[in-house]
């Protein structure tokens, strides 16, 4: 899926955070319109690098470029990394000037294909700067040039890049909707991952495929948690289960633990709305799988999202079924999350994780009586 700069959620329902990761290593696709030979190329390329494998809350109108580049650290970062991302960030500014020159320069007669590949790009940067500073208005430019890619790039005479340009439409529109908390936004994402993804031919680009249905489980499981029910939800565990007869664990490991994690997180939602005990014991050993493959060695960050989102399944579990030492359990696990995060930059995440350490803290002193 050519998405480039985009990353599918990794739903964190244990610190309540909407976070974006950045894992699919695929950005440099930015690059095909850029002469191989000019100094852009480089820097450009450079940057792409540098943001690669990158997560980063996801929150409006962050102070300014500068702060937010530099704040995109992970809990390994050095300082002359966090530099050079700085660096990176004014790249990416600079690149929309360089691609709205070429599309000055390209007919739109003698080259649709091209001008509706620049337009494209546009949106990507847009959405990408969108995105990290949490900046609306980003966005909004991003969706229109997406909507200039789509007057060429139309739904019987390109349907493979109609689906793509579409594909992302929605994920800058679902950024929108969960910036501003409007379900409306949410609802029209869904419908424009639901068209992408029939265009998307399981058979020939099956990852592909794969990446558009995960996106609908996400916005049914955003839907499903604060406005819709049992219902979406249910729905949002069918996309998931689907995508996973794609995404094998030996040929696509982290595809597959992050959409293990939503499945999981989804069966939790859907256990606490329909206070279905088994439901969300089944979603505790989905979350001790994916710790299998996102290890705290390779993937602090993310490892303590996970491990957050099982405390809180075992949280809620413990005070559906009265188990003390699940609760127990709850209250060490959030306890360790917590002191990870101390001393760290992610103050959020820390304030997060010490307020779900008092509630389990609590839920334990109320079953010990």
């Amino acid at each position: 899926m050519p998405q480039h700069l985009y990353g599918e959620t990794l739903l964190v329902p244990g610190l309540e955070i909407s976070f974006q990761w950045r894992y699919q290593n695929n950005g440099r696709t930015l690059l095909e319109l850029v002469d191989p030979e000019s100094p852009v190329y480089r820097a450009l390329g450079q940057s792409i690098d540098r943001f690669e494998s990158t997560v980063f809350e996801l929150e409006l109108n962050k102070p300014s470029l500068i702060e937010w580049a530099n704040a995109e650290a992970t809990l390994q970062d050095a300082p002359d990394r966090r530099e050079l991302r700085l660096g990176g960030a004014h790249v990416f500014q600079q690149s929309i000037e360089l691609f709205q020159g070429m599309q000055m320069m390209t007919d739109r007669e003698e080259n649709p294909e091209r001008l509706s590949a620049i337009h494209h790009t546009i949106g990507d940067v847009m959405g990408f700067i969108g995105q990290r500073s949490g900046s609306v208005h980003f966005l909004e430019q991003a969706a229109l040039s997406y909507e200039q890619a789509l007057e060429i790039r139309t739904e019987d005479s390109m349907p493979l890049e109609w689906a793509y340009s579409t594909f992302n439409m929605a994920l800058v529109i679902q950024s929108v909707g969960l910036l501003e908390d409007d379900s409306s936004m949410l609802k029209q994402a869904l419908a424009l991952f639901k068209q992408a993804m029939n265009l998307i031919p399981r058979d020939k680009v099956p990852e592909d495929w794969a990446a558009a249905i995960c996106c609908v489980g996400n916005v049914l499981c955003e839907l499903g948690t604060h406005r819709r029910g049992a219902r979406t939800l249910e729905q949002s565990v069918v996309a998931y289960r689907n995508a996973l007869s794609v995404r094998a664990k030996d040929q696509h490991p982290v595809a597959w633990a992050i959409t293990t994690n939503n499945l999981a997180a989804a069966m939790q939602a859907l256990g606490k709305h329909e206070e279905d005990i088994a439901a969300l014991e089944a979603s505790i050993p989905q979350y001790e799988e994916v710790l299998k493959v996102l290890t705290k060695e390779k993937y602090p960050l993310i490892w303590a999202m996970v491990t957050a989102n099982r405390a809180s399944a075992m949280h809620a579990l413990a005070g559906e079924s009265d188990y003390l030492d699940m609760a127990e359990t709850a209250e060490a696990e959030f306890t360790a999350i917590a002191n990870l995060f101390e001393d760290t930059e992610y103050v959020k995440y820390h304030t997060k994780a010490l307020e779900r350490k008092q509630q389990a803290q609590e839920l334990v002193a109320s079953l010990q009586l």
